[in-house]
């Protein structure tokens, strides 16, 4: 692991163009190659399969130690995997929804120099955030195409949260088509209807750690019935969590809980509004006292904490 922050800078606008070629590079480029993904001391390798063209991007992982999970997703929405696992997988890039914009508010940015990954020249920017409400990266730019090829998460303490890191990629052509295809054993995942929003309430953090702002909010379908789940995902730029809103029954044994796998958190806190229980759920890779302090902080007109 490099050592963050330590080397000579250059200047933010430099690492700024670094990241948006970054960011240009996961709309356009297709590849095939191999990875390492690391949280919390656990290993997985995968291989995947990436074309991009005007007309979307879709890339199919497959994990090739230990069980059988193979997944293949369309411009980001799965629609097939393995089973019983649902779970999405976590792929090299697809995961920064970066805003370059709005980083240099929030984020320190250094350009801590050169070095190879996958025998390939890299740049490392490292992204540090100004507050304790979020996570530092140390991203590993490809000097060709912008690709990140290894990346780093760690928090506040220098513990290592979470890490990509490409051991071969090639961009030819027939080495990304050949693989897309995905085997009999990826299910196919039928995905939510849409409900209307108004059949459940919006809950409101009355704390969000500055920067972050409601991107998107949708509800759906969980189940053949009238159930439904609300998602409301919130972003500074960089780092974001969803917040899941879904209606219990009066004797419903869910309970407060707190759980953290690697940089990924989840708090919950049982709500009442409008003489209706409710579950609400923080999900995100920021830090377990943020996402602690967006669930305390949840509130709507009439509202409070069910006991």
């Amino acid at each position: 692991m490099a050592t963050l922050f330590t080397a000579p800078t250059v200047s933010a606008e430099d690492s700024v163009r670094w990241l948006e070629r970054m960011t240009q590079a996961v709309q356009e480029q297709s590849y095939h190659g191999s990875y390492v993904y690391e949280r919390s001391g656990i290993f997985t390798t995968q291989d995947i399969w990436r074309q991009a063209t005007p007309d979307g991007i879709q890339e199919r992982l497959l994990q090739t130690a230990g069980r059988h999970q193979e997944w293949l997703r369309q411009d980001g929405v799965l629609v097939c995997a393995t089973a019983p696992v649902y779970s999405q997988a976590r792929s090299p890039g697809s995961a920064h929804g970066l805003d370059t914009r709005k980083l240099t508010e929030w984020y320190n940015l250094r350009n801590l120099g050169t070095t190879r990954i996958a025998s390939r020249p890299v740049t490392v920017i490292a992204v540090h955030p100004k507050d304790g409400f979020r996570y530092a990266h140390e991203l590993y730019i490809d000097e060709e195409t912008g690709l990140m090829l290894k990346s780093l998460l760690v928090d506040d303490n220098r513990e290592l949260l979470e890490r990509f890191q490409f051991s071969t990629i090639t961009f030819d052509r027939k080495a990304y088509r050949s693989g897309l295809k995905p085997t009999s054993s990826c299910l196919q995942v039928q995905a939510l209807p849409a409900k209307d929003e108004t059949v459940l309430p919006v809950l409101e953090p009355a704390w969000l750690p500055p920067g972050f702002n409601l991107e998107r909010r949708q509800v759906q379908s969980v189940r053949g019935d009238d159930a439904a789940l609300a998602s409301q995902i919130y972003s500074d730029g960089l780092a974001s969590f969803t917040l899941f809103v879904e209606p219990l029954g009066g004797d419903s044994l869910a309970e407060d809980l707190r759980a953290q796998l690697g940089p990924t958190v989840a708090v919950s806190r049982r709500l009442l509004a409008d003489d209706q229980h409710f579950l609400a759920t923080v999900v995100g890779e920021i830090p377990p006292r943020a996402a602690e302090r967006i669930a305390d902080s949840l509130s709507r007109p009439g509202a409070g904490i069910a006991r």
